[in-house]
């Protein structure tokens, strides 16, 4: 359990803090507990671009999607499963942690 960060979280989004992510598996208040799930397979909304099975995926913490572009945003986990450009999610085992 963590507290949730500032503007809440909605069940199955992402939630970074610090160096800690996972996916709520619940809704949540800002500063309530809520228990997340740092391990796993889970479906995230992506940017434009493609992202290739295996590869890194990366966290845009404005657009709040995963994008194949490392550029000053954080590792989240592995793609597994390939996403053209015009897919609207892409499947991704979580790292649990951010390195």
């Amino acid at each position: 359990m963590v507290p949730a960060p500032e503007g809440g979280v909605k069940r199955g989004e992402l939630v970074i803090i610090g160096k800690l992510c996972g996916v709520a598996t619940d809704a949540a208040e800002p500063g309530q507990e809520v228990e997340i799930l740092v391990e796993g397979c889970f479906d995230f909304p992506k940017d434009r671009g493609a992202i290739a099975l295996g590869s890194a995926v990366y966290w845009d913490t404005v657009a709040k999607k995963a994008t194949a572009a490392a550029q000053d945003r954080l590792r989240v986990g592995v793609a597994i499963g390939a996403a053209p450009p015009e897919a609207e999610i892409v499947r991704v085992r979580l790292d649990g942690f951010i390195a």
